[in-house]
């Protein structure tokens, strides 16, 4: 497993509403995100809803990521600890 700071600019703080039902993502709760990608090896997001989403965002303009399925895991102690280590700034966790 190899741990990555994503390239945090300020954007992945930016304000961003839900497709669907028009409301704010939510920037507080730290989450744990299992992307499936399609060619590439599968990864673990942690950062919050909005941080996830602008992340995804720059990964498809930047490096055309593709998710064949995702879903949310229980986010771990120590995925918890290396969010806050590295000052609340989305990690991509490579599951190789």
């Amino acid at each position: 497993m190899d741990i990555r700071d994503a390239e945090y600019q300020e954007w992945f703080n930016a304000p961003q509403t839900d497709h669907w039902s028009k409301e704010p993502l939510d920037n507080k709760k730290v989450l744990c995100e299992y992307w499936v990608l399609k060619n590439e090896p599968s990864v673990k997001v942690i950062g919050t809803e909005l941080q996830c989403y602008n992340l995804f965002s720059k990964m498809l303009k930047e490096e055309g990521w593709q998710i064949n399925f995702d879903y949310q895991e229980d986010l771990l102690t120590e995925y918890a600890e290396a969010y806050e280590d590295n000052n609340k700034k989305p990690l991509i966790i490579n599951l190789k």
